[in-house]
C-alpha cells in the first residue's frame, strides 16, 4: 500500500473528520445518526493518518510530492 496522499489532502481530511465527530456531540442524532457520523468521521481520520485513499486508486489520482508516485501509479 503505497501513499497517494499529501499533506494538504490529509489536512482535509483530518478537519472533515474531526467536523463529523463533533457533531455527534452538537447535532445528537439518533442511533443511525450518530453510526453513520461515527464511520464517516473514523474513515476519514484514517485514511488521513495512513495517507493512502482507496478511492484515488482506480483513477490513478497521487496528491503527494513523493518521488516516482505518479509513474508508478500511471504504470500500474
Amino acid at each position: 500500500m503505497q501513499q497517494n496522499m499529501g499533506s494538504a489532502d490529509s489536512f482535509i481530511r483530518t478537519m472533515v473528520g474531526i467536523a463529523f465527530l463533533v457533531n455527534i456531540i452538537i447535532l445528537e442524532p439518533g442511533a443511525i445518526g450518530t453510526i453513520i457520523l461515527l464511520a464517516l468521521g473514523v474513515l476519514n481520520l484514517a485514511t488521513a493518518w495512513i495517507k493512502f485513499c482507496p478511492a484515488y486508486k482506480p483513477f490513478g489520482i497521487c496528491t503527494c510530492p513523493c518521488c516516482g508516485c505518479s509513474e508508478t501509479e500511471k504504470s500500474e
